[in-house]
């Protein structure tokens, strides 16, 4: 269960190791992952060679777009973060109905930006998903 997400054996060091795996991406989000779980978005940004240079957490905005811009600015001040991870984390609900809208959306303003959006994730009591087109 994924009630509480512990914290991993390796772990991709900051600006030298790439995140390259679901693995690395979930050990990297572990680390800011509040517990218990509760709703709140992170953001891992990463360089061109896919090193982790920053990790952000927000509590779940009202407006899905007013978090993004948020991003893309703080992406625009890091002058090498090239892309990005965005994890949603909803304790009891990892499905909503406008998740392929909003991954829409998302790639779309990120891609604007210059800045690639990787994946997002969704991680929930007892379960992690990778939300996809």
């Amino acid at each position: 269960m994924l009630n509480l997400i512990s914290a991993p054996l390796s772990l991709p060091r900051a600006h030298l190791d790439p995140i390259v795996s679901s693995q690395d991406i979930l050990a990297v989000l572990s680390l800011a992952i509040r517990r218990p779980l509760c709703n709140e978005v992170i953001a891992i940004l990463m360089d061109d060679e896919q090193r982790g240079i920053g990790l952000l957490s927000f509590d779940e905005p009202h407006s899905p777009a007013s978090l993004i811009h948020q991003l893309i600015g703080l992406c625009s001040t890091a002058a090498i973060a090239t892309s990005v991870v965005i994890a949603s984390v909803r304790p009891r609900e990892l499905w909503k109905t406008d998740d392929q809208s909003q991954l829409k959306f998302m790639r779309q303003q990120f891609a604007n930006a210059g800045i690639a959006m990787r994946e997002w994730i969704v991680i929930s009591k007892g379960a992690v998903r990778l939300v996809q087109e």
